[in-house]
């Protein structure tokens, strides 16, 4: 069943990005803005995974051992889990207008989305791996926060809108 996660999750990564760049060479979208989130987005990976590797170092320090597997499993999910959401977060940005008061809070409501969805995720995956459902319960303050801006988000937006039109 672990070869079953590690492989085929691997596999399924690549499938995604062979896919994902088909489709967009298929738009024009493999230009230099992609090409520039891309790597801006890799530089703010590497420094969530610096800050990780220091925290399981610590954790060493303190008597904490985690174990070889389980460290290098937080290290890749931290690695490719702070580069998929800065890309997904400096794209955004990039596509938002900046004259337009609507843009300003689309953007914010996808950093919203983004940070609610990977705190559930985060504590889900803790939750699996420890066998403890409480650890479920930890993740309702922050994605319920989230929800709070994404309706007053919304409301504010309905409320431009009615006043614009």
């Amino acid at each position: 069943m672990v070869y079953l996660g590690i492989y085929g999750g691997l596999l399924f990564g690549i499938a995604g990005w062979y896919f994902g760049r088909r489709a967009a060479a298929k738009n024009n979208g493999l230009d230099e803005m992609l090409a520039y989130m891309t790597a801006k987005s890799r530089s703010i990976s590497w420094y969530f995974t610096i800050a990780a590797i220091y925290v399981l170092l610590s954790l060493e320090v303190f008597g904490l051992s985690v174990g070889t597997i389980p460290a290098l499993a937080i290290l890749l999910f931290v690695l490719l889990g702070s580069w998929g959401l800065s890309f997904f977060i400096l794209q955004a940005r990039m596509t938002a207008d900046p004259d337009d008061d609507t843009g300003k809070g689309k953007l914010q409501l996808v950093i919203s989305i983004t940070i609610g969805a990977s705190m559930l995720i985060l504590f889900a995956i803790i939750s699996a791996l420890t066998g403890e459902w409480r650890f479920l319960l930890a993740a309702i303050p922050p994605v319920m926060l989230n929800v709070l801006i994404m309706t007053s988000l919304r409301k504010k937006q309905a409320d431009s809108g009615k006043k614009a039109g």
